[in-house]
């Protein structure tokens, strides 16, 4: 599947993934076909883009050609010269590209795994739990046989709170950001497993944590919720096919370097435990989990404040150029008025992506393709995300 603007949707066009409003509201189911008049709907509803299959290439049809005669000689003086072809000097259309971790099909079939394993595991204790270990190594291999993996910056799409997709997400970021740092492997290997399972104490709790801010809740479902770290370190704490490092990350993920976190409030947290730390705390923050839901840009805000406050400054770095700013799709407002969408990243600038303008600092629609590349364009920034 890729993702377009509602532009360049055509009839016929199939909707790969559902298209929801804010609140979640199906406007057009997957697999709808596309027709003129929902494109006009979508634009009422301020949607700009959307995921559409991927049409296979046709093959070209065989023609039955004539048995070809053979031509009349002419005299040279009469043979006329191939005319020369013309350079073609338009400018291709850009087309929007996102970045992602993983593969769409291996995402949905390790989400998949991730969530069959800890479902099981709340039945049957810790028979079968060690299937996450064989997962953390399949996501491992499928991240390294990307080129430059480590050298690109990755899209991170806004969701509701799925805590399967919450414990996969902040994995793959932390692999990423163990790689980069040059960790060893059984340290990636650690962090990668006890990702997966760093929110299994959660599957224990009656508080309702979805796209609540935990802070607001009344003291004891406070009090509750905060435990959900012991709660799933004791689940794992005997089992001999974890690392202590590893089960020292599922306990300590919320603490902090200032003894602001919890459950302990302590200071005494590893770097790989920082590293799974950033991660579930951006994670948490764009959907829902444990706080109130907000864009990517301003989750990423909240994690560059608080470099060298609540985690070494080297693993925020780390984590900011790995991660788009502005996701594709992203429609935004520069500082000269107008109004563009993100259309693809720039290796190393997370906050300089590539944009297509949509409307001029008027509000009037910009016919034909204005394309800005932050990076070479650098008086013109983006101010604001209108969506």
């Amino acid at each position: 599947m890729k993702l377009v603007t509602i532009e360049d949707l055509k009839d016929g066009d199939v909707i790969a993934n559902d298209v929801l409003l804010e609140d979640y509201t199906v406007v057009l189911g997957k697999g709808t076909v596309i027709k003129r008049q929902y494109v006009d709907k979508l634009r009422e509803l301020s949607i700009y883009t959307v995921y559409i299959e991927e049409k296979a290439p046709e093959a070209p049809k065989e023609e039955k050609k004539a048995p070809a005669k053979k031509p009349a000689a002419k005299p040279k003086a009469e043979e006329k010269k191939p005319e020369e072809k013309k350079p073609d000097n338009r400018r291709p259309k850009l087309s929007m590209e996102t970045v992602t971790v993983l593969r769409d099909d291996v995402e949905a079939e390790i989400k998949s795994n991730i969530k069959d394993i800890l479902e099981l595991h709340v039945y049957q204790k810790t028979k079968g739990l060690k299937k996450i270990a064989e997962t953390a190594q399949n996501i491992i291999t499928d991240i390294l046989e990307e080129d430059e993996v480590i050298e690109k910056v990755y899209d991170v799409k806004e969701r509701s709170a799925d805590i399967y997709e919450h414990s996969l997400q902040v994995c793959t970021i932390a692999t990423l950001i163990a790689l980069k740092l040059g960790l060893t492997e059984q340290q990636v290997y650690d962090i990668s497993v006890s990702s997966l399972i760093h929110d299994l104490g959660l599957r224990y709790l009656v508080v309702r944590y979805e796209d609540q801010d935990i802070n607001l809740l009344p003291a004891k479902e406070q009090e509750e919720y905060k435990k959900h770290p012991i709660y799933g370190y004791t689940a794992i704490k005997n089992e001999d096919w974890l690392s202590n490092q590893a089960k020292e990350i599922v306990m300590n993920h919320h603490e902090r370097k200032d003894c602001s976190g919890y459950p302990l409030g302590t200071d005494l947290i590893s770097r790989m435990t920082q590293i799974v730390g950033v991660c579930d705390e951006f994670d948490e923050l764009i959907c829902g989990i444990g706080k109130a839901r907000v864009r990517v840009h301003e989750a990423i805000n909240n994690i560059r404040n608080y470099g060298g406050i609540w985690y070494d400054n080297d693993i925020v770095d780390t984590f900011l150029q790995l991660i788009a700013v502005y996701p594709a799709g992203s429609q935004v407002k520069t500082n000269q008025g107008e109004t563009a969408i993100v259309m693809k990243q720039n290796p190393h600038f997370p906050e300089r992506p590539i944009l297509r303008v949509t409307h001029d600092r008027f509000g009037q629609v910009i016919n034909g393709e204005k394309i800005i590349d932050l990076i070479k364009d650098t008086k013109v920034v983006i101010q604001e995300v209108i969506k």
